[in-house]
């Protein structure tokens, strides 16, 4: 009776265990097989909902009328209304008029894209855009910092090898009227980021690992060289081959990454990525995220930080459960068996059979080897 009881106990105990561990298991093997995805992440993360009330959204909203960011302003009171929280017509009248009189410091911010490739406005990325798609802001930057390479100084490897890249794919844009164009003005926000120190230093160091290993200093001496004289075409024609191919194609993802950010978010928004990923694969959840999120986006980045944009420790929990249910099956496994040899031993017990009595063993004669004692001798 005891034993029964102990049994009964244990198997209880299995299936509690098995109803708690088991379904968490089966999302996070589902979770795996579909792979991150950084929108479903920060719709379960709990601290969307716990971090997002109405004094947070206020405090926010005001901070980011203050630093004349309007679309990070709206970008609040678009999760705000999502969330359910209330209206407030007051911030909104404050950032409709914020915007009202944007109208001469976008003139201004332009300029200063155009002539610089500089600015944390839209209207300036416009005119770094301009720039950069008639060759004279990548021309400009690569004669600036390849000249340094070439003298021995320090130069920005990274600037070189996106005003590389820019040049090869604004060739492309021309050709294709206008099918690489995302891409130009994406290369175009990350040049223009990294001159302005906001790139994380992790993405600066993974990037320009793949710039100074890919660039061909024959190439860039000549395009550096035709640049100085005002051979422009040359300078062209030369700053096409300075990177590889497989290296171009990096940084044309990221470039269509960024563009995307920049549609979705606007120019700060895709900056404020650039300022948190640690890789280009941080770069391209946050384009997803951005894609299914939209306005919310950057309110989404200000309240997780990086926790946007990182799968490790979604996949490490998920990881987790589903080594705590292998290990459940295991054991569940040996309790079945050792159950079943219990009561295997109850129903049918064990009967005593007699063993079969073994022959005695032949003495071998001495005298003879190999012959038994009841073979006769010969002459006996």
């Amino acid at each position: 009776m005891r034993q029964a009881l102990i049994a009964a106990v244990l198997l209880v105990s299995a299936a509690t265990a098995g109803w708690m561990i088991a379904p968490p298991a089966w999302q996070a093997l589902r979770a795996l097989e579909a792979g991150p995805d950084p929108a479903d992440f920060s719709d379960i993360d709990p601290q969307v909902q716990s971090t997002l009330t109405a004094e947070r959204a206020a405090q926010e909203i005001d901070a980011a009328l203050a630093a004349e960011d309007d679309e990070l302003a709206a970008s609040f009171l678009e999760l705000a209304g999502d969330a359910d929280l209330p209206a407030d017509a007051v911030r909104q009248e404050r950032l409709a008029a914020l915007r009202a009189n944007g109208k001469w410091r976008a003139l201004r911010d332009f300029g200063s894209g155009l002539a610089f490739g500089d600015g944390d406005s839209g209207a300036a990325m416009a005119g770094a855009l301009t720039a950069d798609v008639a060759g004279y802001g990548d021309l400009r930057d690569l004669y600036k910092e390849g000249g340094k390479a070439l003298a021995g100084q320090d130069a920005d490897l990274l600037v070189i090898g996106l005003a590389a890249a820019g040049l090869a794919v604004s060739a492309a844009t021309w050709t294709s009227v206008g099918a690489a164009l995302p891409v130009r003005s994406g290369l175009t926000l990350v040049k223009t980021t990294q001159k302005a120190g906001r790139l994380s230093k992790p993405l600066v160091a993974a990037l320009t690992r793949s710039a100074s290993t890919a660039v061909d200093r024959q190439a860039l001496t000549v395009a550096v060289t035709a640049a100085g004289r005002f051979e422009l075409a040359a300078a062209w024609r030369a700053a096409t081959g300075i990177l590889r191919p497989s290296t171009l194609t990096t940084f044309k993802t990221l470039g269509q990454d960024t563009a995307t950010l920049y549609t979705r978010t606007g120019q700060r928004g895709a900056r404020q990525v650039l300022a948190l990923a640690h890789s280009n694969a941080e770069v391209t959840r946050a384009a997803k995220l951005a894609v299914v999120k939209g306005g919310k986006t950057r309110a989404i980045l200000t309240l997780l930080g990086r926790g946007a944009l990182v799968a490790a420790a979604l996949s490490l929990t998920a990881a987790g459960w589903i080594f705590s249910f292998v290990w459940y099956l295991l054991a569940l496994a040996m309790l079945v068996r050792r159950f079943g040899v219990w009561l295997g031993r109850k129903v049918w017990p064990r009967r005593a059979r007699a063993a079969p009595a073994r022959p005695p063993a032949r003495r071998k004669s001495r005298h003879f080897p190999g012959a038994g004692n009841d073979v006769p001798l010969l002459g006996a």
